[in-house]
């Protein structure tokens, strides 16, 4: 697309004076960007695409989700999420031009597609994302650890008296011998090893992070650093060997005052199902905004909901919850089709779920 009149596009667009022609060029440009952005993150090493083969036909699909809601109608042919943005750009500055308009268009779009990643990512890999955002917390509530960011990617590193700031941003080429930047990476098999051998179930994730990092610390041979993905990627794999382990020794058998609490638990399913039933009936049959086969498999999905409160999995995916009985369905019909009335009715009965669940308190 040509950078000339991309302002009075965007005026129009946003004024709703527009043609289809002018709205699928800004389209056009708003996936490029998207798309770019997504290339970037695979260039350096970000795994963004799933297991297809023709990656590039993947990330452009992807880019289309990411930008989708930026177009979110009114109805009437106005997009609000654009207005708001940048009608208050506009007013600022009336000679606004080409150039500044493209950037303000890039930064929108990034920033778009950061946030929409960040969902996609929590929808495949919803442990992962519980991973990654408690290593961050940890990093934070942390005075041994540190991190810092390279090429994207995000590291993290064993202070051991280094003296920072609060929310300073770690030069890393400052401290490249501290770090040992020109080493080679610690080798993951050694890496598993020896988390294994410091590895203590009742540890907070702060703790084991910080023991790993000592440790990697301690071989001087290795980069005195490790990337975020590779942590969330050892304690995936050590948690799956350590329950895996329980299993086989039998040490999750229940007993019977395990069996009677869950009885007891999955009675408040049934009487916090009812009430999610009853509030479909009212809001959404009656005004047709559901049909009854699709009542009938929210209400199935939502039970599925609960039941992975009782099992402790809290972060599954409202999105798994429903395919599993929607198998066609994608993450792009699910967003603009299921996602507002299903997660609204997911968040009622969890809700009500743990008002119950207080009672065994």
């Amino acid at each position: 697309m040509e950078k000339n009149g991309i302002a009075q596009l965007v005026r129009d667009i946003c004024a709703a004076t527009y043609c289809q022609a002018q709205l699928v060029e800004f389209i056009n440009l708003t996936q490029k960007i998207s798309l770019g952005y997504l290339k970037y993150q695979e260039i350096i090493g970000k795994r963004i695409s799933g297991e297809r083969v023709d990656t590039d036909v993947e990330l452009a699909d992807l880019a289309v989700d990411c930008i989708a809601e930026l177009f979110s109608g009114d109805g009437d042919g106005r997009f609000p999420q654009l207005i708001k943005y940048y009608e208050p750009k506009f007013e600022e500055n009336e000679n606004i031009t080409d150039a500044d308009v493209l950037i303000l268009t890039r930064r929108l779009v990034v920033r778009k597609t950061k946030q929409e990643l960040s969902r996609i990512f929590r929808e495949r890999d919803p442990e992962g994302a519980k991973i990654v955002r408690n290593i961050k917390v940890a990093i934070r509530t942390s005075e041994k650890l540190a991190l810092f960011a390279d090429l994207g990617k995000e590291f993290v590193f064993y202070k051991n008296g280094i003296e920072l700031q609060p929310d300073e941003v770690v030069d890393a080429d400052l401290f490249a011998d501290y770090l040992r930047r020109k080493h080679p990476p610690i080798p993951e098999d050694l890496l598993h090893t020896r988390f294994i051998d410091i590895y203590n179930p009742s540890d907070s994730v702060s703790s084991s992070i910080r023991k790993l990092l000592k440790t990697v610390h301690d071989f001087d041979d290795y980069q005195n650093f490790l990337p975020i993905e590779t942590i969330v990627k050892l304690i995936r794999r050590v948690k799956f060997n350590a329950v895996k382990e329980k299993l086989s020794a039998d040490e999750l058998v229940p007993t019977p005052l395990d069996e009677l609490e869950t009885k007891e638990i999955e009675g408040y399913i049934d009487v916090v199902m009812r009430k999610v039933k009853n509030k479909i009936q009212s809001q959404y049959l009656r005004s047709n905004k559901l049909d009854n086969q699709r009542a009938d498999i929210y209400a199935k999905a939502l039970r599925d909901v609960l039941n992975d409160l009782i099992q402790k999995k809290d972060n599954s995916s409202y999105f798994r919850n429903l395919r599993h009985y929607l198998p066609e369905l994608t993450q792009r019909e699910y967003r603009q089709n299921e996602r507002s009335v299903f997660e609204y009715l997911a968040k009622v009965a969890k809700k009500e779920f743990r008002r119950h669940l207080k009672e065994l308190l």
